[in-house]
């Protein structure tokens, strides 16, 4: 009969979470096929995708929402949607986004190919963001940070913005746009 020693219950949790990183990443490097179609792939783990698939462990999964961050969206949609031309439009995506349940807060950032990720979406509506860097709390993220995460996402998703026509560069130009006191109106 096994242990119940407190080494042989850490040396457990460890192995379980090295096959679970083991695994996603196994399923990441089978599901992108070629590197052209590596930044295209996204994986945001089962509480993201809607589509039944499952997970290997539960620290693969999205954590709910807390209150904290359900007012934090609430207040950001509300203000977009003020702002009114693209900066509502940004909110009405993440206001639909959320109210269909669509917004995923994954405990830790996440690689999609050689990039470390705090952020992605799908066309739709489904958002995945980072609460904390890394599991050991070398870097932390604000509040703040999240939000602006998510606005970024929400851009890509109500600009269709991909690569071939932008990027990261065309979606961070309207979460700045948006934040901006000066683009009232103007927008």
């Amino acid at each position: 009969m096994p242990s119940s020693s407190p080494r042989f219950l850490a040396i457990t949790l460890a192995l379980s979470l090295a096959a679970c990183a083991s695994l996603r990443r196994a399923e990441r490097t089978g599901a992108s096929g070629t590197s052209a179609d590596a930044s295209a792939a996204i994986d945001m783990g089962a509480a993201a995708s809607g589509d039944g698939a499952s997970t290997a462990c539960a620290a693969c999964e999205g954590e709910l929402l807390t209150p904290e961050v359900a007012r934090a969206i609430e207040r950001r949609i509300e203000a977009l949607t003020l702002r009114g031309g693209d900066c509502a439009l940004v909110g009405s995506t993440l206001d639909r986004s959320y109210k269909e349940g669509r917004i995923r807060i994954r405990p830790y950032m996440w690689r999609v190919g050689e990039h470390l990720a705090s952020g992605e979406a799908r066309p739709n509506g489904d958002i995945a963001l980072a609460r904390e860097i890394d599991s050991l709390n070398v870097g932390r993220r604000t509040l703040a940070e999240m939000l602006e995460t998510m606005e970024h996402e929400a851009a890509h998703i109500a600009f269709a913005i991909t690569p071939a026509n932008g990027g990261e560069a065309r979606a961070g130009a309207y979460v700045r746009a948006c934040r901006e006191a000066a683009s009232v109106g103007t927008r």
